[in-house]
């Protein structure tokens, strides 16, 4: 399963499989670390490096053990209630390489690097990619999805992409060396014990702030992406090279759409009561037109509210002409 095209003399490296010996247990053994590994060894830079951004912006080097939400939402964080509301889906990838302390930082890239390098020298830096990005932004969506219905979330951290690689190397383990394998068992371990550290959060949630829904989203993701890769496929050189720039491209757009809003929004970080009480400076500055678009952004946001659509019909009655530029508002908060 490598994306790179194998010489003719050779036996394609996508059906080393069918050998023996698998191409992921060889490879364990002639090469360590990130050694021929660029992707993981890029994402392992990234995160590292954006967590120093983090430090950097929070002003004091202490929030290295905890980082303010303030400043996770600014760089992308995925916050469900505004994910949703607002369609905030460049969070789902850009909160991927945030984390919420230095050990949170710390576990994820041992997980990594241990697992990182290995299936991506197995399967290629062409199908690696897209697989950490795909499950990491499952995860997300699915962190988003929970935290929309069963109590507003701030999610950030690359386990749901991890969990997606360890997922994926399972899957890999089965297709190669069968179930009873050694590269089977230990990820099937890891993967366990992420979800079951996860489980903590339900019972304990002064001690730890774990996201099992963004961990079995990416594991999903992973195992679902895995499933479907043709054995003995190999990527030319060219394809390669579209893909990895492709994944890398919507990275970087992704941040740079977190980064405009940012500045543009004006609602982008209130909540509910936020934007009601930016319907009613509207109302009192005679701005009909804002006043409606902060009553639809609050009712995006809490939709089930009557108290909200109720406010929505006074404001259609207070502003009956849309061309009006300053009516006689009568609401009061």
């Amino acid at each position: 399963m490598s994306d790179t095209a194998p010489p003719e003399d050779a036996a394609p490296e996508g059906g080393a499989a069918d050998e023996p010996r698998s191409y992921v247990a060889e490879n364990a053994e002639v090469a360590r670390g990130f050694t021929n590994a660029p992707v993981a060894a890029a994402l392992f830079a990234a995160n590292v490096g954006v967590f120093l951004a983090q430090i950097f912006l929070a002003g004091e080097a202490k929030y290295a053990l905890s980082m303010p939400d303030a400043v996770l939402r600014w760089l992308g964080a995925n916050a469900s209630l505004w994910t949703i509301a607002d369609n905030r889906f460049e969070t789902l990838v850009t909160s991927c390489f945030l984390h919420g302390n230095i050990l949170h930082l710390g576990v994820n890239m041992f997980v990594l690097w241990q697992v990182g390098p290995l299936l991506e020298r197995a399967i290629g830096s062409a199908r690696f990619f897209p697989l950490y990005l795909v499950a990491g932004v499952v995860g997300s969506a699915a962190s988003a999805i929970w935290g929309r219905f069963f109590g507003q979330t701030i999610s950030v951290g690359a386990s749901g992409a991890l969990c997606g690689l360890v997922a994926a190397a399972i899957v890999v383990g089965i297709r190669t060396e069968g179930w009873r394998s050694e590269l089977t068992i230990v990820m099937a371990r890891w993967l366990g014990l992420i979800l079951l550290i996860g489980l903590v959060r339900t019972f304990r949630r002064d001690i730890a702030q774990i996201d099992n829904a963004a961990h079995i989203g990416g594991a999903v993701a992973g195992t679902m992406m895995a499933a479907t890769w043709e054995r003995g496929y190999a990527y030319s050189r060219r394809a390669q090279g579209i893909i990895v720039t492709a994944c890398v491209a919507l990275v970087l757009t992704s941040g740079a759409v977190v980064y405009v809003r940012n500045h543009t929004d004006p609602y982008v970080f209130l909540d509910v009561e936020g934007r009601l009480k930016a319907m009613y400076g509207a109302l009192q500055a005679g701005r009909c037109d804002k006043a409606r678009e902060a009553m639809q952004r609050a009712e995006r946001m809490d939709p089930t509210n009557r108290n909200i659509r109720a406010l929505a019909e006074e404001i259609d009655r207070e502003c009956s002409d849309p061309a009006s530029a300053r009516p006689a508002p009568r609401l009061r908060p």
